[in-house]
């Protein structure tokens, strides 16, 4: 009986030891980010131009998380070349992204339209 339990104590602590060996060692709060790749995202033309272009700047989740009208993601375009120094995108490269961006990440309405936030219930 107590060779068993050497055992199993034996075998539990093996398990732990690769469990924690699996585990790479990170300083405490250090974020390791996970790779983002087009394939990711919604399949469509010009995904892997508008992928790449945006991903120079920030990550393409950001662009993902959003949902605007062609309109808007043309002011978004011109709001980050203003503001934010990117590259211009002029001509047939800004309608690949608008094309992109705008059938991948259409508008998101909620019923009943736009709702304040911060309106009381």
């Amino acid at each position: 009986m107590r060779a068993a339990l050497s055992a199993k104590l034996l075998a539990g602590a093996a398990v732990a030891a690769l469990a924690f060996a699996a585990v790479p060692v990170l300083g405490q709060g250090q974020f390791v980010p996970t790779p983002e790749t087009p394939e990711q995202f919604p399949d469509g033309p010009h995904r892997e131009d508008a992928f790449y272009f945006c991903s120079a700047c920030h990550g393409f989740k950001i662009v993902a998380a959003q949902g605007m009208s062609r309109e808007r993601w043309d002011e978004r375009l011109t709001w980050m070349t203003q503001n934010h120094n990117m590259p211009k995108l002029e001509g047939a490269e800004r309608e690949k992204m608008l094309d992109y961006l705008s059938t991948a990440f259409p508008e998101r309405r909620q019923p009943g339209g736009w709702k304040n936030p911060f309106a009381p219930k």
